[in-house]
C-alpha cells in the first residue's frame, strides 16, 4: 500500500500497517519529518480547553498509547525519545490557573527516532517524491508523483497541509530560547507554560520553545521581527526571565487546519483513505490515528467512533 506523507501522522501509520505484514511504500515532498511535526512544540494537550469536543475521545486513548508507542520505537531502533515535562500550568477562564498532569516531548527528537524506526522496519521510503494525483482501476491505486508513478491495494493521504481539499495550511510562527532552570517548579521540575494566547514549553536542554501565531497565510513560512516579539512579550508575562533570554532560534511551520479544526480520518473512495488536516494536533494524535486507521484499512471496527471526523462531512 502507498502512504503520502511523512509527518508524525504518516510514519506512525506506516508503521502500524508494517506491524500486521502489509507491504508499505511510504511517499514524501521533502525529507521525512521535515514539514509541521518538527515545527511542533510537543505540547500532548488532550485536554486543552481549546480543542474541539468532538476529539476528547481520540486524544485519550492517543495519551493512553504513548507510552508503548515509544517503546516500540526505542524498541526497533534503540533510540529512546523521553518525555520532556510532566505538567503544564493552564491559563483558564478569569486569569487563574490549574495545574494539568500532561506530557510534553521535542518532536524533532521523536521524527528522528521514527524516521530511523520506518526504515527499520521494512518500509520503502521516496522522499522528494511530490504526490501529484491518485487514480483507482484494475484492483489497485496508482499514486503519481513527480519521480514517477506507484501502485498498491490501498492508499493513504497523510500529506497535512498539502493534501488540498478542505484542508488548508494554518501558518505558526515560533521561537526557542535559552533560559535553563526559568521553568522549574519545586515537586514538578520543569513545566510547561500556556494560555490561549500563547505557551513556553521548555526542553531538557534548557531552551523554551515559545508560540505560535495562527495565520492564514497560505503556504507562506517567513518570519516577522514584530510577530516574534509580540510572542516573547507575551510569554515574558507569564515568565519575566523569558524577557531577556537568548534567542536561539526562529522559524514558522504550516498546520494542516479545517474548517471545524477537526481531522479528515477515513475512506474516501473504494481504496483511498485520509487521514490529515489534525491542526495543532499531529504529534498528539499520530498514536491513536495510526490505531483506528490501520484497523479502517484492514476491514476492522475503528477502536474510536470515526464519524465526526469524516471526510465527506466538509464536501461541498
Amino acid at each position: 500500500m502507498v502512504v503520502a506523507g511523512g509527518g508524525a501522522i504518516g510514519m506512525a501509520c506506516a508503521l502500524e500497517l508494517r506491524r500486521y505484514g502489509r507491504t508499505v511504500m511510504l511517499l514524501e515532498r521533502r525529507e521525512l519529518g521535515s514539514q509541521a511535526s518538527w515545527a511542533a512544540a510537543g505540547m500532548l494537550a488532550a485536554n486543552d480547553p481549546q480543542n474541539p469536543v468532538a476529539l476528547r475521545s481520540l486524544a485519550q486513548m492517543s495519551i493512553e498509547l504513548y507510552p508503548d508507542f515509544l517503546k516500540a520505537v526505542a524498541g526497533v531502533t534503540g533510540v529512546e525519545v523521553p518525555f520532556e515535562t510532566d505538567w503544564t500550568h493552564e491559563g483558564i477562564a478569569g486569569g487563574t490557573f490549574e495545574w494539568v498532569k500532561e506530557w510534553s516531548l521535542d518532536p524533532r527528537k521523536l521524527m528522528a527516532a521514527l524516521a530511523l524506526a520506518v526504515r527499520a522496519s521494512g518500509v520503502e521510503i521516496f522522499e522528494n517524491s511530490n504526490v501529484l494525483s491518485c487514480l483507482e482501476g484494475n484492483g489497485q491505486v496508482e499514486v503519481s508523483t513527480d519521480r514517477g508513478t506507484f501502485a498498491g491495494k490501498q492508499s493513504l493521504d497523510c500529506r497535512g497541509a498539502w493534501t488540498g481539499g478542505a484542508v488548508r495550511p494554518a501558518k505558526g510562527q515560533m521561537l526557542r530560547v535559552y533560559a535553563p532552570g526559568v521553568m522549574a517548579q519545586e515537586g514538578r521540575g520543569n513545566v510547561v507554560v500556556r494560555t490561549a494566547d500563547v505557551y513556553a514549553v521548555p526542553r531538557l536542554d534548557g531552551s523554551v520553545v515559545i508560540g505560535a501565531t495562527v495565520e492564514d497565510a497560505g503556504f507562506d513560512t517567513v518570519v516577522h521581527e514584530v510577530d516574534v516579539q509580540a510572542l516573547r512579550a507575551r510569554a515574558a508575562t507569564l515568565v519575566p526571565a523569558l524577557a531577556e533570554a537568548q534567542e536561539m532560534e526562529r522559524w514558522a511551520g504550516l498546520r494542516p487546519d479545517t474548517p471545524d479544526h477537526l481531522p479528515l480520518m477515513g475512506q474516501t473512495a473504494e481504496r483511498a483513505f485520509t487521514a490529515a488536516g489534525h491542526f495543532r494536533n499531529g504529534v498528539l494524535l499520530a498514536p491513536a490515528t495510526a490505531k483506528v486507521m490501520a484497523e479502517l484499512m484492514r476491514g476492522a471496527v475503528p477502536s474510536v467512533d470515526l464519524r465526526a471526523f469524516a471526510p465527506s462531512r466538509l464536501d461541498t
